[in-house]
């Protein structure tokens, strides 16, 4: 089960993070900014950094829990968190039409007359406070296979986002900026839900 939770945390961090209201702002700033390619990547990592530390911060919580359920409801541990998978799944389906696309970012951080000091403190503290719940429901399942699973998990989690952001902050310097997001915003409720149902069936059916 460790490896379906690993595979889906990729699969989940890769997409969420290619969300462009997570890293476009930062490339728009730089631009307007004028800073160098080397220093938007950093600024990027750093408050790629502090997203995934307040959603793993939470997430450890909530493994803990999954960990004392589970020493208590040992036979149903299994069940218990397929279900869960499968239910926050058909929430987020549920969510697609009834939900716009949520804002990390500030606006206004591209006006000139900013020091960059003030630029990247805001754009970390906004991404301290904006942590993804999306990924929670998995460290309630990593809670059912003991601490090792949640810290491989946030490991995991935590190194993908980081990267991916980065990645494709690095990749819009040739021109990926430009492309059209709209429809990975809108359907990202969507992928996010069917990510989770299927590791719940998986979880359920395949003991890996």
């Amino acid at each position: 089960m460790l490896w379906n939770l690993l595979i889906g945390s990729v699969l989940l961090g890769v997409v969420h993070a290619a969300i462009p209201n997570h890293w476009l702002p930062v490339v728009l700033i730089g631009r307007a900014e004028g800073w160098s390619e080397r220093e938007t990547l950093g600024v990027v990592a750093l408050s790629g950094f502090f997203h995934t530390l307040s959603t793993v911060l939470i997430g450890v919580l909530i493994g803990a829990i999954g960990l004392e359920i589970s020493s208590r409801l040992e036979d149903q541990t299994r069940l218990i968190a397929s279900v869960l998978l499968v239910f926050m799944g058909l929430i987020y389906f549920a969510m697609h039409n009834a939900s716009a696309p949520h804002e990390h970012i500030p606006k206004g951080l591209d006006r000139p007359g900013r020091s960059k000091r003030a630029i990247v403190t805001t754009l970390s503290v906004a991404m301290l406070f904006s942590p993804c719940l999306e990924i929670e429901t998995f460290f309630f399942t990593a809670g059912t296979l003991g601490w090792p699973a949640i810290i491989t998990l946030s490991i995991a989690y935590t190194l993908v986002t980081i990267a991916s952001m980065v990645a494709l902050t690095a990749v819009s310097f040739k021109g990926l900026a430009h492309l059209n997001w709209h429809w990975l915003d809108h359907h990202e409720k969507r992928i996010t839900g069917g990510i989770l149902i299927v590791l719940g069936i998986l979880t359920f059916f395949i003991e890996l």
